[in-house]
């Protein structure tokens, strides 16, 4: 049934690309090239590599403001059950936005699959010059599926992308830890 769930989320996204390919602005930047993505709104943690934002949990008033810095598609890798303080999907979509929430960790592990359903999305959106936000709690996940791309499909060294996923905000020593041994069954 999971699986189901993040098929379908990955399948309603990628829709709502093709949908809005044809008002998107943004060039397809690799996520190997670091942007220059501000901090703004209440976002305390703000990378961009490529067209993708990673950053921390919008409040309801930064959601307001995200058309102003381009952003046209969020993603969330927040766990379904996790409590935002307000419903972000209504309130994105109601700025014209397209949301999607795709899990990145089941349980205490990282989610492969759920790494291949994310990135998926990224890859169409790039493809087609949206500019994401891509987002969880305080830009620990954001920032380990940031690094765990690079060193998959990019070919950057484990030692670099441990670096650049602490860049977008993978500063927890366990959550680090698990990374690093998520990484070691990539390659």
């Amino acid at each position: 049934m999971n699986i189901t769930k993040l098929s379908r989320n990955t399948f309603v996204a990628l829709l709502i690309l093709l949908f809005f390919s044809a008002v998107s602005f943004a060039q397809m930047v690799p996520l190997t090239e670091k942007g220059e993505q501000e901090a703004f709104g209440n976002l305390k943690v703000v990378s961009q590599y490529g067209h993708v934002v990673f950053a921390d949990q919008p409040d309801k008033a930064t959601v307001g403001i995200l058309k102003d810095h381009d952003i046209g598609l969020v993603i969330s890798i927040r766990g379904e059950a996790e409590d935002e303080g307000f419903d972000e999907r209504k309130a994105v979509e109601e700025q014209g936005i397209p949301f999607v929430q795709i899990p990145y960790m089941k349980g205490r592990s990282i989610d492969l699959g759920a790494m291949d359903d994310i990135l998926s999305v990224v890859n169409a959106a790039g493809e087609n010059g949206t500019k994401i936000m891509l987002h969880c709690t305080h830009s620990q996940r954001a920032g380990s599926l940031l690094g765990a791309a690079l060193y998959r499909d990019y070919g950057v060294s484990k030692e670099e992308s441990m670096k650049i996923a602490d860049d977008a905000g993978l500063k927890s020593e366990f959550l680090a830890k698990m990374h690093s041994e998520f990484l070691d069954t990539l390659k």
